[in-house]
């Protein structure tokens, strides 16, 4: 996945390198969490059972993986390394007020320098979970939140945009952006 990093107005610091280093973790992740994606909708189907339809829990998995492998602590798309907290989500938009909380909350709380909520942009959501992603956060809902924190919060905070930048086979190409969008 390739992620375009966004620092509201109250916001100067540069990434850190852990955030450098969780944006670079994300780099092939949609290539290999759509891989366990069609895998698993063909042992499914051999099966007798009905193939899986959403993408999302392959890439929980996927980036959880990835993350601790690199030494940050965490799960469920919530990491720390060093003075970094870095939140992935594909969760409902509901959630998205907690994932802020957590991002003002935890610079004082846990001494935290610098917070990160990447968000799929709308294409990508309709993608990783065709039936419910108007429902989930989006870059765009997270976005609006952040315009709305300006005057009243000033959390060392950097949000990011998620897209689906992995060469995928032609098979999976198709499988992935087939029908099951339909």
């Amino acid at each position: 996945m390739k992620v375009r990093l966004v620092r509201p107005s109250w916001y100067n610091s540069e990434p850190t390198l852990e955030t450098l280093e969780g944006v670079n973790l994300l780099d092939g992740v949609w290539r290999e969490a759509t891989n366990l994606f069609i895998i698993q909708g063909e042992v499914r189907k051999g099966l007798g059972k009905s193939e899986p339809l959403g993408i999302q829990p392959f890439l929980n998995d996927v980036i959880t993986q990835r993350f601790l492998d690199a030494g940050w602590m965490g799960d469920e798309g919530r990491f720390t390394k060093e003075r970094t907290w870095l939140r992935i989500t594909f969760r409902h938009q509901m959630s998205l007020g907690s994932d802020f909380y957590d991002a003002i909350r935890l610079p004082k709380a846990e001494d935290i320098e610098q917070c990160v909520i990447l968000a799929a942009e709308d294409d990508f959501l309709r993608v990783i979970t065709p039936r419910d992603w108007r429902s989930l956060c989006s870059f765009s809902k997270l976005s609006a939140q952040l315009a709305q924190m300006d005057g009243s919060f000033s959390p060392p905070l950097i949000i990011g945009e998620l897209k689906p930048i992995s060469a995928l086979s032609q098979k999976a190409h198709g499988q992935i952006y087939g029908s099951r969008l339909h």
